[in-house]
């Protein structure tokens, strides 16, 4: 009975720290942001985006001047001085996929507010405005306009800034880069910025979330969670970007060495470069959250001296930062995660010696845990690897070009399903390992799992090292006492340690996990299942492992 009620209590613990954690994928409402004339208004920039996504408007289209049109004449009606900067796509001679277009001209649209201490750390914010042939864009990159034109209509009811800020909506990104490739040879803006924003989409819904960074972003990042009020950023996405082949406007501009910020929603693949991108089916809890974004950092870098850039551009450290909860985001220094390798490694070290020491747990028995979750956690890989390929030949026609998989409005009921059997599985597993080598020697072998891959991210991907060294740290201070066999690690103390590694696991680990979901489909079921696997061994051994302690 007192077992049940552990893990019960486990259970519960697990749904509300996950219902905690992704209240982050929450977009503010209106009542939250308070929108009055003087702010961002997500109706009046859904009120823009029926304009700018009436119908699809590639680079060089008759309908892609007619919303060029309309954003400079947006810019004309706020008094703010605009032009249009020209280029042959033949003379593009660094944009990506220049080859296959021989004909054409991009057209970036380029307003400017003037600062009164004058061009020099000129602000900078770029969306692209042409759509792909087959969508109207409404999100891809509606959201990234509509997000400029209502953030430049809100800043001209303040007084001038003090530095200029400029707003380029760029022209032929969907071919290539065009656009930004050919921005890049406006040195006399380019020379004066100090900080750029780039606003980009993929898919119609779901958060904003800071996914790309320049260099050395600890301070830009600091920053950002001192002035976003609902912040949604992630170091592991940033750091995976990286070693990943896509591409934005922000991938051109930085060649020119700017501090900068690259903002995307994800959410809601199915419309990405489809028909679906219509205004009708756009989030306006989305727009609301570009602009919770773009509206309060433009106010702060327009008034910032240049001391404060300064400072900026020369940290020298990058950071590492995740989300707790909505309006929660954690930062610090990347210099941070070798050090603390090091107490995991020593800390490591002293419990085994004393376990071995003591005989609490068996040499044997502990490598023939370790192996035998390893073995597990390969045959759940194997059947959901199976699995999700069967269903997708039956149900979707197989698995697109780009290896993603989407059953459109079953997802997230398969996804939901597919996690329960990885967790009932683990139930089964843990029992028949638990028994034929003992509770102590499994639970400490699901910590040397989390031990090896806090070690391995922090030397290899230290953007997601947190995850792992956070959460195994915390679990192996708290089962200290329990292998002391202290006569105060008992009872109530039992919850205190299955709560220890409950909380941190899921609340760093899950919306990660969610994330590699909406980033790559259900198509990386097969990795979500072996995470939950993972999340879920020691939650189970654990629990095991403290009832059989009581009944000693």
């Amino acid at each position: 009975m007192k077992k049940r009620k552990l893990l019960i209590f486990a259970i519960l613990l697990g749904l509300l720290t996950l219902f905690i954690s992704f209240s982050q994928f929450l977009s503010p409402s209106t009542e939250e942001m308070g929108e009055t004339d003087k702010d961002f208004s997500s109706e009046r920039a859904l009120h823009y985006l029926k304009e700018v996504a009436k119908e699809p408007h590639p680079m060089g289209s008759p309908t892609n001047k007619r919303v060029r049109d309309y954003i400079v004449k947006h810019f004309q009606n706020l008094d703010i001085p605009v032009e249009i900067q020209s280029k042959s796509v033949k003379d593009i001679r660094e944009g990506k996929y220049v080859a296959k277009i021989s004909t054409g001209t991009v057209e970036n649209i380029i307003a400017k507010i003037p600062g009164t201490s004058g061009d020099d750390n000129a602000i900078l914010l770029t969306a692209h405005y042409d759509s792909v042939t087959e969508a109207p864009g409404a999100s891809d990159d509606g959201y990234g306009v509509v997000t400029i034109m209502e953030t430049a209509r809100a800043l001209k009811q303040m007084p001038a800034p003090k530095n200029t800020i400029y707003f380029v909506l760029t022209d032929g990104e969907e071919p290539g880069l065009l656009g930004a490739s050919a921005f890049k040879e406006r040195t006399d803006i380019l020379n004066k910025v100090s900080v750029m924003f780039n606003f980009e989409a993929r898919g119609n819904t779901g958060v904003p979330i800071l996914f790309e960074t320049s260099p050395n972003d600890l301070k830009l990042v600091q920053l950002y969670e001192e002035t976003v009020p609902y912040p949604v950023a992630y170091s592991f996405a940033s750091e995976m970007y990286k070693r990943m082949p896509n591409d934005t406007d922000f991938t051109e501009l930085k060649v020119a060495k700017k501090i900068g910020y690259n903002f995307a929603n994800m959410n809601g693949l199915e419309a990405y470069h489809t028909e679906i991108d219509r205004v009708e089916n756009s989030d306006a809890g989305t727009i609301r959250h570009f602009g919770s974004y773009a509206f309060p950092l433009v106010k702060k870098y327009m008034m910032m001296d240049a001391k404060e850039f300064q400072a900026l551009e020369e940290s020298k450290s990058d950071a590492i930062y995740f989300p707790l909860m909505k309006k929660a985001l954690v930062v610090y220094s990347e210099k941070v995660v070798i050090p603390l390798m090091i107490v995991l490694l020593v800390l490591t070290a002293a419990i085994f010696f004393f376990i071995f020491k003591k005989q609490v747990i068996q040499i044997k028995g502990l490598a023939l845990s370790f192996f035998a979750m390893i073995g597990s956690l390969v045959a759940i890989f194997i059947f959901y690897f199976l699995l999700i390929r069967l269903l997708a030949s039956v149900f979707n026609d197989g698995i697109d070009k780009y290896n993603m998989i989407m059953f459109g409005p079953y997802d997230p009921t398969i996804l939901t399903l597919m996690v329960l059997l990885a967790i009932v599985s683990c139930f089964f597993f843990v029992k028949w390992i638990s028994k034929k080598w003992g509770p102590a020697n499994f639970a400490i072998g699901t910590q040397v799992v989390w031990i090896a891959l806090a070690v391995m991210t922090s030397l290899t991907f230290k953007g997601i090292s947190y995850a792992f060294t956070i959460p195994v740290i915390i679990s192996l201070l708290l089962i200290i006492p329990i292998l002391l066999k202290v006569n105060w690690a008992k009872g109530v103390y039992h919850y205190v340690v299955v709560a220890g590694w409950v909380v941190p696991s899921i609340l760093l680990l899950a919306p990660i996990m969610y994330l590699m979901y909406i980033a790559l489909t259900i198509s990386i079921a097969p990795i979500l299942a072996i995470l939950t696997a993972i999340i879920a061994f020691p939650i189970i051994a654990i629990v095991n492992w403290l009832m059989a302690e009581g009944e000693a």
